[in-house]
């Protein structure tokens, strides 16, 4: 197998290896909602509850007890407006059409805040007005309607009583994941700042672009973490630790924004006069790479990334802000 083909294998089992529990978790909350909607209840296609479990569980512990209410709600809404629907005009392509506009429009309105986060109160509710008519039976919707709830809350009773995230644990590959793309950015500005790398044409947006997504993710590990700490039971005891977790993610995404201006500053050099900007911007991307590993060995980078001769040193002012930001997060760290 060649080296890259079995770097990129290593990756895929190493995504499989760091979420099959999730994985074990959705499957079997799938299961049980057809076993409770089809062979306890007798509904006779109960196909709502087990993709309402799947859907909201998914592959990932973010955000699940969000995606439930959001997914319950739009089920519910959108089953209404497809059975209203079915009742004016039967069914059709023009009844299914006014139902998508009339699911999306409700959507819209009343989308705002905790229900409207996302795209799974919108989506939930458009897509259960046309399945309701597009599998029309007659006299079914509360059915559909029941089902959905019962694959929901049984994700909320994985998601909040049996198996809540861990809050330090999702705000951790959060960091880490930022932190990660970070110090790519830094190399890469390094590089740029001393001549080995002449700037693609798309320099620095790529850069902007990978901290932006890392920054995404960052942003629902903390929804995720201050919801976890106030609803489950199991970790209540935590709601101290992930105050100052959320506090340096804070700082960490201040971080991130400094180093955007250092990535969108940094140019080639003309006259052999950057090398100062190197050696700091190489300091920085240590410090960062050992932030979350190494605390001590980070402030030491960052010692040194400070102390360099700033006459020289066009982004001295920038340069200096990414070390403050960057000992902030380092010192909430250790708390």
């Amino acid at each position: 197998m060649p080296p890259t083909a079995r770097t990129a294998a290593l990756a895929a089992l190493n995504r499989l290896r760091s979420r099959w529990f999730n994985l074990v978790q959705t499957a079997v909350a799938a299961g049980l909602a057809w076993y409770i909607a089809h062979d306890l209840l007798a509904h006779p296609q109960p196909f709502f509850a087990p993709i309402a479990a799947a859907v909201c569980l998914s592959i990932t512990n973010v955000l699940r007890a969000l995606r439930a209410v959001q997914m319950m709600v739009g089920v519910t809404l959108g089953i209404g407006i497809g059975v209203l629907v079915e009742e004016l005009m039967g069914t059709g392509t023009v009844p299914i059409a006014v139902a998508a506009l009339l699911a999306l429009s409700v959507a819209v309105l009343i989308g705002q805040g905790f229900i409207g986060q996302g795209m799974m109160f919108a989506n939930q509710t458009v897509v259960s007005s046309i399945l309701v008519l597009a599998l029309f039976r007659s006299g079914i919707g509360w059915e559909r309607i029941f089902d959905a709830l019962i694959g929901g809350s049984l994700a909320i009773v994985f998601a909040i009583l049996l198996f809540p995230a861990d809050p330090l644990e999702v705000l951790g590959r959060a960091r880490v994941g930022v932190l990660a793309v970070l110090q790519r950015g830094l190399n890469r500005a390094a590089d740029v700042a001393a001549g080995r790398l002449m700037p693609a044409p798309d320099w620095p947006f790529s850069v902007v672009d990978q901290v932006h997504e890392q920054l995404g993710g960052l942003i629902a590990a903390r929804a995720t973490a201050h919801q976890v700490v106030q609803v489950s039971p199991r970790r209540w005891r935590l709601r101290a630790a992930v105050r100052t977790a959320d506090h340096q993610a804070v700082h960490l995404a201040l971080l991130a924004g400094t180093i955007l201006q250092v990535t969108r500053a940094v140019a080639p050099p003309g006259d052999g006069s950057r090398e100062p900007v190197e050696a700091a911007l190489v300091a920085l991307a240590a410090a960062t790479a050992s932030a979350d590993s190494d605390p001590a060995g980070a402030s030491a980078y960052l010692a040194a990334a400070g102390a360099r001769e700033k006459s020289q040193v066009v982004l001295a002012n920038v340069v200096g802000a990414c070390v403050d930001d960057l000992q902030r997060v380092i010192d909430l760290r250790q708390l």
